[in-house]
């Protein structure tokens, strides 16, 4: 997954949040041994996970770029997603490593409902396979560049009810937001569940 062409402003700091870091840390751990946050042989790093800062802005902390090799991340592998601008598309982000090239589907979310306060993505062919077998949610990747994307999918959704959908175009992703860390990787172990009862 790419930036696109946003222009992002990253300012170099040392390390932030880290109270939301080590959240976020606990959950990737368990999602990293599981294969589901990892690296191809290739090199290319798959999965993301983030979680809200502030309860009534859009501002994230994020696993940092090209780190899902990593088993462990301490805090200078996150990053701090101050803002971003559709319209101008630029992004601005502090901390000590610039962040996941999956920010930007992170911040629609974010956007779609206040309520939601954490976004994983994960990469699992046999978990996306389930999902598109049975009518999941799905975005096209080639669309991920419109900020609405997200958004469209859910206009006639409770997205609290359908809290997951797959990327179709883009390495088997798998997305799941919810109103806590732990609801959210709840989600996700809920389809896992039914991938190894079908």
């Amino acid at each position: 997954m790419e930036d696109f062409d946003y222009s992002i402003k990253y300012t170099e700091t040392e390390e932030i949040a880290v109270k939301e870091c080590n959240k976020i840390e606990k959950i990737r751990a368990r999602l990293y041994s599981l294969g589901l946050i990892g690296a191809h042989t290739n090199g290319n790093c798959f999965g993301s996970i983030s979680t809200r800062y502030n309860k009534n802005k859009s501002s994230f902390v994020i696993t940092g770029i090209n780190t899902g090799e990593f088993p462990k991340l301490n805090p200078n592998y996150y990053s701090f997603v101050k803002k971003f601008d559709y319209e101008r598309k630029k992004m601005f982000c502090i901390g000590s490593s610039k962040p996941s090239n999956q920010w930007l589907l992170h911040s629609y979310l974010y956007d779609l409902d206040s309520q939601i306060k954490a976004v994983i993505i994960i990469n699992n062919e046999r978990v996306w396979d389930y999902m598109i077998n049975n009518e999941f949610l799905k975005i096209d990747y080639s669309n991920l560049e419109n900020c609405k994307a997200v958004e469209d999918i859910y206009k006639n959704i409770d997205c609290f009810l359908n809290n997951s959908f797959l990327i179709d175009g883009n390495d088997f992703s798998i997305v799941a937001f919810g109103k806590s860390l732990s609801e959210t990787e709840k989600a996700l172990y809920n389809i896992i569940k039914k991938v190894l009862k079908s």
